[in-house]
């Protein structure tokens, strides 16, 4: 799981820049599954979506767009800047304009 090498290396603050190096916007949450955190029951844990986000903001002031960007998504994290796969242009088509649902349920 090579995105699990990022984990240290992220915080709210930071940008995030798509492949191209072009800044997309900042973080404003990470939200992780906890399997620890026992507020689910198993089968409700077991049915859920495991999959960690970056919420990103855009814009002047974080006014703009939030994009929820999934851990895989991450590229390479370097001087403080988090570089997605995806060019800019190509960002608003990956459907990561959407809020997930399962977000409320993680940490």
């Amino acid at each position: 799981m090579q995105e699990q090498k990022y984990l240290g290396q992220l915080e709210p603050g930071m940008d995030v820049c798509d492949v191209n190096g072009d800044k997309v916007g900042t973080i404003s949450r990470i939200y992780r599954h906890d399997p620890a955190a026992g507020t689910l029951d198993a089968v409700a844990v077991a049915t859920l979506p495991r999959e960690d986000v970056l919420e990103v903001k855009t814009g002047l002031l974080g006014l703009g767009k939030h994009y929820y960007v999934p851990f895989d998504a991450i590229h390479d994290v370097a001087n403080g800047c988090i570089f997605v796969k995806e060019p800019k242009q190509r960002i608003d088509d990956m459907g990561w304009d959407v809020r997930p649902d399962y977000l409320d349920t993680l940490s």
